[in-house]
């Protein structure tokens, strides 16, 4: 990608996100009030601001080691170093996502970022000592290839760090205002490092980005959701990452339409500079011009992006962008000429922009917490091998035909790409209604870990949200009880006889031994702060718990342990045993 076109282009991706980010056009659900709350949140926060490290890391990396390749071997070579960098993040994608979804995720995304810091590391060293290219291309590689580890495992973070779906929305758009920051943010750096002291200090800085990350990831470890122990290791991860797209149908249009506009971005960036240099006539500047205009149109969608963000449905937005990105494509290379390109360019980086986070969000709504790792590293796979694509599209198609018939060729792929995928958008949609924040809670309680994903789906759906105030008495000793309960945020005290016992919180359950046991409650729990709750029902819990083997010897612990401060009788003991043991 040329240097002059990035940065260009960059700056009105990043103005659209200053924009966003002061709130301006509203956000989810609340305006600029309910993304300032989402400050609140620390974990959040540090989720937000580590992937913000590690994106413009992720940026700045590349633009440093293109720089370098360039500097001591030519464009060919530099050509070779680009599409090297790409295909290695494309081969380890699977595989990461996979680990994600088998290895607890904070610890998998902990990994990754020390692999980055010390890939990028070694490049700079290398750079520094003016060592062959090849090496700082490696280590380069290596580091980015690692990267691929921050989406997958930011898509399942991101549930079990929320406390309301209402978060779960502002928080995602907060993740897509840091991927368009960053991409000011990592050539920005790139040209003022530039200026420093040449590449090597690129790459020291990215270590520097990387290492900050890991800093802040250590802080949450303490946040880490079980991994999905019912995969099979012995499955190839590559199969293991496509299985959710069997039970979700209309997902793979989706994955289409994320496939298609990394192939529209890496055919742009070459069409845009042939066009500028051969066609208008602009000029050194041209290229920059033009990207600029794509830019402009990525700022326009600032009120759009946080109105669909609101919306139920997304998608009507990815299916209006396709068509404007069709009709944009016809009409430009039809009529080809500065003013057509001035008016086409921004409708072109509208769409675009409205294709990134409506995708992601309904990917993020289509697919439990067990597959959101594998479903994510599918996602990092289209966009790597559709910028790919793009590119080696564009340039074989401009060896054999001039740019026009390039555009007006991309115009009709995007209308085939329309016909064919609007009815499985429509019906992923439609099914995108999974409540993922309740599902990554619940599977967080080790009474529900080892769920499947449909049996953890219907206990989700099950549960109710109740709001307390402090001095709340949820559950009173002596009652009975028919209702289970999971903390979503809040402290609550557990008095036993009047003594205290323990104090539980976020993520953290009482109310089953009365359940399981068929016994009055055993102690009172009462809210010592405000707070929010899971309430699901005898009949629901039951059914969940009594469904595998670790659910019913985890619950039989439970009452163990409660037997022992609430002196449970011996009937009701033996009761419950007799019903977990003829399981």
């Amino acid at each position: 990608m040329p240097i002059d076109a990035i940065f260009i282009r960059s700056t009105g991706v990043g103005l659209l996100s200053a924009w966003e980010s002061a709130g301006v056009g509203g956000t989810a659900g609340g305006g600029r009030h309910g993304q300032r709350g989402l400050l609140t949140n620390p974990a959040i926060v540090r989720l937000v601001v580590v992937h913000l490290a590690a994106v413009v890391a992720e940026w700045t990396a590349v633009i440093g080691v293109l720089v370098y390749v360039f500097d001591r071997s030519g464009t060919r070579a530099t050509g070779l170093a680009s599409i090297g960098i790409l295909i290695a993040a494309v081969i380890v994608a699977p595989f990461t996502g996979t680990l994600v979804d088998r290895r607890r995720p904070q610890r998998v995304r902990l990994a990754g970022l020390i692999v980055q810091a010390v890939g990028y590391g070694v490049a700079s060293i290398a750079a520094y000592a003016d060592l062959p290219a090849v090496v700082t291309v490696l280590a380069a590689m290596v580091a980015l290839a690692a990267v691929t580890t921050l989406r997958p495992s930011g898509a399942v973070l991101m549930p079990a760090h929320v406390r309301s779906t209402y978060e779960l929305v502002s928080g995602n758009l907060w993740i897509w205002y840091v991927e368009s920051v960053s991409v000011l943010g990592g050539p920005l750096l790139a040209t003022l490092l530039l200026a420093v002291n040449g590449s090597a200090a690129v790459l020291c800085g990215c270590a520097v980005l990387a290492a900050i990350a890991i800093g802040l990831t250590l802080a949450d470890m303490g946040i880490d959701p079980p991994p999905c122990r019912s995969a099979s290791r012995s499955e190839h991860p590559m199969r293991d990452a496509w299985r959710p797209l069997r039970r979700r149908p209309g997902l793979m249009s989706v994955l289409a339409v994320v496939w298609a506009q990394y192939v529209m971005i890496g055919a742009l960036d070459l069409v845009l500079v042939v066009i500028a240099r051969t066609e208008l006539n602009l000029g050194n500047t041209g290229p920059g011009l033009l990207s600029s205009a794509f830019g402009v149109g990525a700022l326009a969608s600032v009120a759009g992006a946080s109105f669909v963000a609101r919306r139920a449905r997304l998608a009507p937005a990815l299916v209006l962008a396709m068509a404007a990105v069709s009709a944009g494509f016809l009409v430009f290379g039809l009529a080809l000429s500065l003013p057509v390109a001035i008016i086409v360019l921004p409708i072109l980086g509208l769409s675009r922009s409205m294709f990134d986070g409506p995708s992601r969000m309904l990917l993020q709504r289509s697919a439990g917490p067990q597959a959101l790792g594998s479903m994510f590293a599918i996602r990092e796979l289209c966009s790597g091998s559709g910028l790919i694509v793009g590119s080696v599209f564009a340039l074989v198609a401009l060896e054999v035909g001039d740019p026009a018939l390039v555009l007006v060729a991309l115009g009709v792929a995007f209308f085939v790409l329309l016909v064919v995928t609007v009815r499985g958008l429509l019906v992923a949609d439609a099914g995108a209604d999974l409540p993922v924040v309740e599902m990554s809670l619940l599977r967080r309680l080790p009474l529900f870990a080892d769920l499947g994903p449909i049996p953890l789906e219907a206990l989700a759906r099950s549960a109710s949200t109740l709001q307390v105030e402090e001095g709340t008495v949820v559950v009173q000793q002596g009652d009975h009880g028919d209702v289970f309960y999971a903390v979503v945020e809040g402290s609550f005290r557990v008095d036993l006889s009047g003594v205290h016992i323990r104090t539980v919180g976020r993520v953290d359950c009482f109310g089953e031994v009365a359940l399981l046991a068929d016994v009055p409650r055993t102690a009172t729990v009462t809210a010592s702060t405000s707070g929010n709750l899971l309430a699901i029902d005898r009949v629901s819990f039951l059914l969940a718990v009594t469904g595998t083997d670790s659910s019913r010897q985890a619950a039989w612990g439970a009452v163990r342990a409660m037997q022992l401060k609430a002196d449970l009788s011996p009937g009701a003991a033996l009761r419950l045993a007799g019903e977990f043991a003829h399981e």
